[in-house]
């Protein structure tokens, strides 16, 4: 459990790049510094908001009245290639040219590993230059799976409806970082609306759900450029709308899913920066990046839940833009 909240730490903040480049990105200046951390961050946020939206749902049977269950779920996201690095054309950034090779250059993103020092030189005129090595991915390996998890729990609040709730406690996972989840849900089965539709082999249900995780990282006491109240402020929230059928066996059922997804993740390196080189040299500069992204689409899931007496479990796989397996283990009536 440590290991999974220190890893979703890790991606949600990425530890390694605020302590060791916020500093040199400065030197390319704010334009450029902004322009490079949206399409290296990119891939980190769009993960979170998928990984975020799964997991609701094990069946489309709804909980009778006051029965209630609580458990643990664990999600696993994986990380293709293609989204572990992307296409740096200096074109698009403003007095910025590689120190050797083209200038389009495939660079890592958060999810990238080690690709060797890639410099690259910000011209100030013909007297001026400023070189930065650009950063490698977290940890300085790729990252082909992301686990997160986090306490789920459900309660049938009326004949059709059942209402669930997911909840990560803020936790201190290292010093100075902190993690918190929540998420509420809305399940309503549909079978129950048409006497003819409960002889069926099947249940239909519907479900809305949402899950906000905020964090916070300060890292002045490790940064390498002066500077005050240096941290990183984390807000991201998933929505998911979803259609389930499930089976209606006694023990051993399965269940499947096809919904839509939507979400935003938006991290904020807030302080004062003091600059030393490039454009903004000798200046401080105050809360300099902001990078926000948002994503969503569609989504199908299939799985097998079984039950043996108060305890519960599950597994599911979804087919998405980060494709993701999900277990739950939960005990209740």
């Amino acid at each position: 459990m440590k290991k999974t909240i220190l890893l979703l730490a890790m991606l949600l903040f990425k530890v390694s790049y605020s302590q060791t480049n916020v500093d040199q990105l400065l030197e390319l200046g704010i334009e450029n510094a902004q322009r490079f951390s949206n399409d290296y961050f990119a891939p980190a946020g769009e993960l979170l908001v998928n990984s975020m939206s799964n997991g609701w749902y094990k069946t489309a049977e709804v909980k009778k009245l006051w029965r209630f269950e609580v458990g643990f779920l664990g999600n696993l996201s994986f990380v293709r290639e293609e989204k572990q690095s992307f296409v740096l054309n200096t074109a698009d950034y403003e007095g910025v040219e590689f120190r050797e090779g083209p200038s389009s250059q495939l660079v890592a993103n958060a999810f990238g590993g080690d690709r060797g020092d890639i410099v690259v030189v910000l011209n100030q005129g013909q007297l001026a230059q400023v070189e930065v090595t650009l950063p490698d991915g977290i940890g300085g390996k790729e990252v082909n799976i992301a686990p997160t998890g986090f306490l789920q729990g459900s309660m049938g609040i009326s004949k059709s409806t059942e209402i669930k709730a997911r909840f990560l406690p803020k936790i201190a996972v290292r010093e100075n970082t902190e993690v918190f989840l929540y998420g509420l849900a809305v399940q309503h089965e549909l079978t129950d609306w048409i006497f003819s539709w409960k002889r069926l082999p099947f249940r239909f249900s519907g479900l809305i759900g949402y899950t906000n995780v905020r964090g916070f990282y300060d890292f002045t006491a490790d940064s390498q450029i002066d500077g005050t109240d240096q941290e990183i402020r984390l807000k991201s929230s998933s929505w998911l709308v979803s259609g389930i059928i499930s089976t209606k066996l006694p023990k051993f059922n399965f269940y499947g899913g096809f919904g839509y997804y939507a979400g935003n993740s938006k991290a904020d390196i807030l302080g004062t920066y003091e600059v030393q080189n490039g454009p903004l040299a000798t200046q401080t500069v105050e809360d300099p990046i902001s990078v926000d992204n948002k994503t969503s689409g569609l989504k199908a899931t299939i799985g097998a839940n079984v039950k043996l007496g108060f305890f519960r479990a599950n597994l599911d796989y979804t087919l998405q833009n980060y494709q993701n397996l999900s277990i739950g283990l939960n005990f209740g009536w």
